[in-house]
């Protein structure tokens, strides 16, 4: 009896030895870097405990995992089997261990996966799907803009859920930022027709030496043929999922040449001054403002780079600027950079002014030599007021040109300002003693006809019902140039403000007023002059005109230089 009771369990004994056989394999090997792995444990019988898959995750990132189980009788013999299945990414490439894991006091046997930098291409050509980092140029100058290229090609198509990562910078110094929209195109490569995603960056680096852009990763699912009819996916894909990596991409950045004398290093593929005054130098009135339109256009450089625009003012000659406006526009060949100074100029007493050039020095990358943009002087010709008390005015040199500019293509000689030979204080007090006798004279005959006839309002003035309707009509048509004209007219007949022009009116008026009338500005001295409406600007003056202090106003003095 005891003899047969030990060789019960004896047999007993052998059956939970082979329910704890397990067996380890992989679905592939080797296997490319990016590309996933399936590891699956089979086991047969029952096993002693969970499994533990955390020494994996030294060299391998666990994306998905599934249990199965079975039973089975034949011939009156059960059998249990279990199935766990890991989706494995490697993380790095070579000979990569799988451990023994443990499933309680049982173990798997232990394997190795040979992990490659690319999957293998087909015969005698490239990849199904990769990824290329391109530089334009290689080796730039320090702050020269660099176009940095990425493109995916893939020839099996992909599905939507799939992701491209930027190009990160591993070493070095710079900034980086994407220029224009992913574009889909196709290219030929190696006799193969690629469907292509590409992206355009543009690099300014900061420092000279090495500066290294790192892999770029994307990671998507690829469409397979028949894959919604297959068996059951654990992992709830209908592709193949996958991962593929750029190769990292080391630029040599050049120093600044050492025979750039230039103030600031500019280097562009091409770099030009404008300049724009809103009414033309040769034409101007004593003691009204004008705005003069500087802008710096540089192909290859970001506005925050472009430098700060220095103008000598000349004597007599008062000139001030507001904060620059900044843009970047993406061009045909990366950042366009954009900085425009809007400078107020105010010439107080007539005569002659040499309004100075303005020069930026620039490196052309195109040419590898140095280059000056440059905006020529222009002579400035002021009338309608007063002549100049002595020592006030610019004297502009015999040796310094004066040229023609754009708004001026008429000038072509020079004119040098200099004092008579029969100048003396004791003329110039009796002239100014005389011309302030005869405007008195004039204010207290215009004040006496104002009150002989009744003291008339301004609106019923000759002329300020045809000025008024022409301004209507200007703005409901929105038309910036007729309506800024209009609007000087009826400053002038309407209210009797001097000088008429838009700075004294903004100052008397109405914060919604002069909004609109900055509005009018920026169109009319801007680099667009489409998509203004004037209804705001007209309901503001209606406004304005039948405003109960609006009389008064009329009568202020208007202020000769705004601040």
């Amino acid at each position: 009896m005891v003899r047969w009771l030990l060789f019960a369990m004896l047999w007993c004994l052998s059956l939970s030895i082979n329910a704890a056989t397990i067996v380890a394999q992989l679905d592939r090997n080797p296997v490319a870097l990016g590309d996933p792995v399936v590891l699956t444990f089979t086991v047969d019988g029952m096993v002693s405990g969970e499994p533990d898959f955390s020494p994996l995750q030294q060299d391998f990132e666990i994306r998905g995992r599934s249990q199965s189980n079975s039973f089975t009788v034949i011939n009156g013999v059960s059998t249990v089997n279990t199935q766990w299945e890991l989706r494995l990414y490697p993380r790095k490439t070579g000979t990569l261990p799988i451990p023994a894991i443990a499933f309680g006091s049982d173990q798997s046997q232990a394997l190795d996966l040979q992990v490659t930098e690319q999957p293998q291409p087909a015969a005698g050509g490239t990849p199904d799907i990769f990824i290329e980092l391109t530089a334009e140029p290689q080796q730039p100058f320090v702050q020269q803009q660099t176009i940095i290229t990425q493109r995916m090609f893939h020839i099996t198509p992909l599905e939507s859920q799939a992701s491209l990562s930027h190009p990160p910078i591993d070493s070095g110094k710079g900034n980086i930022q994407q220029v224009g929209n992913t574009r889909n195109t196709t290219m030929l490569r190696n006799g193969r027709n690629y469907q292509v995603i590409e992206r355009r960056y543009a690099l300014i680096p900061q420092q000279s030496g090495s500066l290294t852009l790192g892999r770029t990763t994307f990671e998507g699912v690829l469409a397979e043929p028949g894959a919604a009819s297959s068996n059951f996916d654990p992992f709830g894909l209908s592709g193949k999922r996958i991962r593929r990596f750029s190769e990292p991409l080391t630029l040599h950045i050049q120093e600044q040449p050492a025979n750039y004398t230039g103030k600031q290093w500019l280097p562009a593929n091409s770099l030009t001054l404008n300049a724009h005054w809103q009414i033309p130098a040769d034409k101007l009135k004593a003691g009204e403002p004008v705005t003069l339109t500087l802008a710096i256009v540089a192909d290859g450089l970001a506005a925050e780079q472009l430098p700060k625009l220095e103008i000598a003012v000349p004597n007599g000659i008062k000139a001030y600027t507001d904060q620059p406006e900044l843009r970047n526009d993406a061009g045909k060949n990366g950042v366009v950079g954009v900085r425009q100074e809007k400078w107020v100029v105010v010439a107080p007493y007539n005569g002659e002014y040499s309004f100075p050039g303005v020069t930026v020095d620039w490196w052309n990358t195109s040419t590898s030599q140095q280059e000056t943009a440059r905006v020529e002087p222009v002579k400035m010709v002021v009338t309608g007021g007063q002549v100049a008390p002595a020592g006030t005015m610019s004297t502009p040199s015999q040796s310094q040109a004066i040229a023609p500019s754009p708004s001026n293509p008429t000038l072509v000689s020079d004119k040098v300002i200099t004092e008579t030979s029969w100048f003396s204080w004791r003329r110039f007090a009796a002239a100014l003693l005389f011309v302030w006798s005869m405007v008195s004279l004039a204010w207290l005959g215009w004040r006496w006809w104002s009150f002989r006839s009744g003291g008339e309002q301004v609106s019923n003035k000759p002329g300020v019902k045809a000025v008024w309707k022409r301004l209507e009509q200007a703005c409901q048509h929105n038309q910036p140039q007729a309506t800024h004209a209009a609007l000087l007219q009826w400053i002038d007949v309407g209210l009797n403000i001097r000088p008429a022009v838009l700075t004294t009116l903004r100052a008397q008026a109405s914060p919604r007023l002069q909004a609109e009338i900055d509005a009018l500005n920026a169109v009319l001295y801007g680099r667009s002059s489409g998509g203004w409406k004037g209804a705001g600007l007209w309901q503001a003056l209606q406004d304005f005109q039948s405003s109960p202090t609006v009389h008064a106003k009329e009568s202020a003095l208007a202020v000769l230089y705004p601040d």
